[in-house]
């Protein structure tokens, strides 16, 4: 049996009788209600963990007149964990530095950090809070937040699968999930070269994840 997981950050005082988590058993995952420890706290020390920037991916693609344009971001950070938010109001916490943006055309780029879209100076972060977590079928859920782009902050919902997980012990010591969204940039300021660049955006993740008593072991 091993604990799924899915980005996240937070702290929170509730009855340890309402933790709810995934679990890996019979070749599926099921969530859980159950009492695990005598204390909220400890539960949520034990089942953090923490995204690998090296090994996990942030992109996103918009439609133009000249065919997809791809971007990445290469500095972030990000804690998760599955427990439930009677014990946790922040179920994911993703950050990503906007000025890390990358294109294979450099000129796009440059454009993208510009003031007339990301605006880098101004704006150095995206972010992302995850506040509840549905399971709709074996390794998919739906993570709902709250994504802030250029000072703006709208809800959002992330499709989930889980695409690979250590299951050896009673807690996976890591995972990789990828997680997915559709956004329209208007609504967070971002007005330019409309209609000739699409409205919407793509949002694409591989968060790979390792639990944070494993990372403190090595």
């Amino acid at each position: 049996m091993t604990v799924l997981t899915v980005i996240c950050m937070g702290t929170a005082h509730a009855d340890v009788t309402k933790v709810a988590y995934a679990t890996y058993t019979n070749g599926g995952y099921q969530l859980l209600h159950e009492p695990v420890r005598s204390s909220a706290e400890l539960l949520l020390s034990d089942n953090v963990y923490e995204v690998q920037q090296d090994t996990s991916t942030m992109a996103f693609r918009v439609d133009t007149p000249l065919g997809d344009v791809w971007a990445s971001f290469d500095e972030f950070d990000g804690r998760f964990t599955m427990i439930d938010a009677d014990l946790s109001d922040k179920l994911a916490s993703v950050e990503v530095n906007t000025a890390s943006l990358e294109t294979r055309a450099g000129l796009v780029g440059m454009l993208l950090r510009g003031e007339k879209f990301f605006d880098v100076e101004n704006f150095p972060a995206i972010r992302f809070v995850g506040h509840s977590l549905e399971w709709y079928k074996e390794k998919h859920a739906v993570l709902k937040g709250e994504l802030t782009i250029k000072n703006v902050t709208k809800q959002v919902a992330f499709y989930l699968k889980v695409i690979d997980a250590d299951i050896d012990g009673a807690f996976s010591e890591r995972i990789t999930v990828e997680a997915s969204t559709t956004i329209r940039r208007t609504e967070f300021g971002i007005f330019s070269l409309l209609p000739a660049v699409s409205d919407n955006v793509n949002l694409f993740m591989t968060i790979d994840a390792v639990k944070m008593s494993a990372l403190s072991m090595k």
